[in-house]
């Protein structure tokens, strides 16, 4: 019978529990550090909800991750892999947990949980029993399982604590050929060791716009996870008012030798006194790594979650390879499920934000495309560690390595990947030109799927399909961009003549794209029929301004036309919610509409980008915080938003992937005001 005592002593201990994080934190950095900087100081916890699969919580470049798809049930729940394309769910119940007490089993009740980048706090209770459980990464592909258990009695008691788990009971004899998604006990290593086999899952000859050149592990192919773990019963003698802890290990791997490999690391870590405040103090480093935020949004704690959320968020994408396509360099994935692979645009982007606080992933990634490159010398469309397919999107590869460059100022890194960067751009004007020059595109996956404009080539709306029959001034204008930062690289390596053609090509392609796409009467980029000066589609998006982003040689006087004409007309782009994929006044515009009306934050801030170069400052800003308004509507950092607002009480819709990639770049640049500096 719980006495009105005991009541408050457990509602105080709840209410510490909750703080536990933060407290935990806070006694450790005053005891380590005199001055606070925002690295330092800014609160991580509950900062991103680990709810949805792409969303999942992993960490130290894991290709394992965790979702907690019941948030009000116990547990460590959903287990996934980021390994080939898409994710592949591995269980639904990676870990569970039950107490006993004189063989009676004990009501626990789940209190609350933490998310944390760093660690995930469950608090559990149950007959003046509180357990604390903290899972935290200390090893790669490892996760341990801190137990604190506290004793709220006036006696001692003696609680044990049994664990549920995949593969629990069920012994390896098997008939026949083993399938996949049975989990069996592992022979010869601890009780709650278990292995499983999954389906591996192709990006590549099964998808149209990247199958012409595919290389590595086909669809189907079953790979084994296995997992390393003691999870026999554990029996606690707690004191009156007492309390203790233990820990678990649980680490996994491709192979049980890898998963050994992981799981006698983390004992040694843990005989060491490892706690997951050494998670903590580490997870704070790329952050204190970080450029301090921009003025304006200094010293805010709301811009200052945002800022961590993003850095924390994408340096977990950046998943390490397993000695494959990547080798065991990082390179980043667009979400852990549902679109979960490298994609050539999204990695070039993303490698603009990592820059920012650890330069050696943008190396690795940009390296690892360059390193996989086609016959023809194409850069890979979508790469993961078990296979490469495809030859490019549209080219952002070499603007992202100059960005990269500018950070870490590794010479030797430049001077390798010049050589491929230089090779896929002459991929486009040797395999996809026109007579006349220009690059065309050859899949609607290159550079916006779905979009309005592409609809005249088969007469209705079409999905990643090949394309044919006009060039367009955004492809050309991004080419313009490329050439120009290979001359910044050549004469940064010491090659004046290479430079100066570089810079030759791209002032005499720049004016190609205005002479052959720019209409004066409309004062407007717009794609035409190839060999022609007749309007393809007259479709308006972001990307017909990507001209005046790449600084095409327009008269001054015209510039002025384009941006107060369109992009800051409020019937065709500049609202509220800025710069829809499709112009508002297009009748096919449908805010839910996947490249035909939603926003996506990398083409925003490419338009922020412009607005600044293009001297209309104020405008600029004013997009800026637009955007970082909108990015801040939902508890994730989304692929793309609604250009509608959402229905109360709507937090993100299903069409639009959590925790993506270059979105997360995105909110880095922007609070860094990165828009304001001089281009190439």
């Amino acid at each position: 019978m719980k006495t009105k005592l005991n009541a408050v002593v457990m509602t105080l201990l709840l209410i510490a529990c909750d703080q536990s994080g933060l407290a935990e934190e806070k006694g450790a950095s005053q005891k380590s550090r005199p001055t606070s900087s925002w690295a330092e100081r800014v609160n991580l916890d509950d900062l991103v909800p680990y709810t949805r699969p792409p969303a999942a919580w992993s960490d130290r470049h894991s290709d394992i991750a965790i979702t907690w798809t019941d948030p009000q049930a116990s547990g460590l729940q959903r287990l996934g892999t980021m390994i080939g394309w898409g994710g592949v769910k591995i269980t639904d119940n990676l870990l569970s947990w039950a107490a006993s007490e004189n063989g009676k089993e004990l009501p626990l009740e789940f209190k609350r949980r933490n998310y944390r980048p760093d660690k995930v706090i469950e608090t559990d209770e149950a007959d003046d029993l509180v357990l604390t459980v903290t899972a935290a990464f200390p090893v790669r592909d490892t996760v341990a399982v801190q137990f604190e258990v506290v004793n709220r009695r006036a006696a001692a008691r003696t609680i044990v604590i049994r664990f549920d788990y995949p593969g629990k009971g069920v012994r390896p004899d098997w008939k026949g050929p083993f399938p996949p998604g049975l989990f069996v006990s592992l022979e010869n290593e601890p009780e709650g060791s278990w292995s499983t086999l999954y389906e591996h899952l192709e990006h590549g000859r099964n998808f149209t716009w990247v199958k012409d050149y595919v290389a590595g592990m086909t669809d189907r192919t079953t790979l084994e996870m296995a997992c390393l773990a003691d999870l026999s019963p554990r029996t606690l003698r707690l004191a009156p008012q007492g309390k203790t802890e233990f820990t678990v290990v649980m680490a996994m791997g491709r192979t049980r030798g890898r998963a050994r490999e992981a799981y006698e690391e983390t004992l040694q870590e843990d005989r060491a006194g490892w706690t997951p405040m050494a998670e903590t103090r580490r997870i704070r480093r790329p952050l204190r790594n970080a450029p301090e935020l921009a003025p304006k949004y200094r010293g805010d704690p709301k811009y200052e979650r945002l800022y961590a959320h993003a850095i924390t968020g994408l340096n977990s994408l950046f998943i390490r390879g397993e000695g494959g396509y990547t080798g065991s360099t990082r390179v980043p994935y667009d979400t852990k499920h549902g679109i979960a692979i490298p994609t050539f645009w999204a990695v070039a982007f993303s490698s603009t934000g990592a820059r920012e606080f650890d330069p050696a992933l943008g190396q690795e990634a940009i390296t690892n495309f360059v390193d996989n490159a086609s016959p023809r010398g194409a850069l890979p469309g979508t790469l993961a560690d078990t296979h490469r397919a495809g030859e490019g999107q549209a080219p952002i590869m070499t603007w992202a390595a100059w960005k990269v460059y500018q950070s870490s100022r590794d010479k030797a890194w430049l001077r390798s990947v010049y050589p491929g960067l230089a090779g896929h751009i002459e991929f486009w004007f040797k395999y996809h030109a026109s007579p006349r020059g220009l690059a065309q595109f050859f899949n609607a996956g290159q550079i916006a799927d779905d979009d309005a404009r592409f609809d005249p080539v088969y007469g209705r709306r079409l999905h990643n399909e090949p394309l044919s029959g006009f060039e367009s001034p955004d492809l050309n204008a991004l080419l313009t961009k490329e050439m120009r930062c290979l001359a910044r690289m050549a004469d940064e390596l010491g090659k004046p003549e290479e430079a100066a053609r570089w810079n030759e090509r791209a002032a005499r392609h720049g004016k190609l794209v205005v002479d052959t796409f720019y209409f004066p009467d409309d004062a407007m980029f717009f794609d035409v029929r190839e060999g022609t000066r007749e309007k393809f589609s007259g479709v308006k998006n972001p990307h017909m301004f990507l001209p005046l982003w790449a600084a095409a040689p327009l008269p001054e006087s015209e510039v002025r036309r384009v941006v107060e004409n369109h992009m800051l007309n409020p019937d065709e782009f500049y609202r509220e919610l800025p710069f829809p994929s499709l112009s508002y006044d297009n009748p096919q515009y449908d805010p839910k509409g996947y490249w035909r009306g939603r926003i996506w934050p990398p083409i925003v801030y490419w338009m922020t980008q412009t607005l600044w170069r293009t001297g209309y400052h104020k405008e600029a800003e004013l997009t800026a915080d637009r955007l970082l308004n909108l990015l801040q509507t939902t508890p994730w950092i989304m692929e793309n938003y609604q250009s509608a607002p959402l229905p109360p009480g709507v937090l993100s819709d299903r069409d639009s992937q959590p925790e993506y990639d270059w979105c997360q770049a995105t909110v880095i640049e922007l609070l860094l005001e990165r828009y304001k500096e001089a281009e190439p």
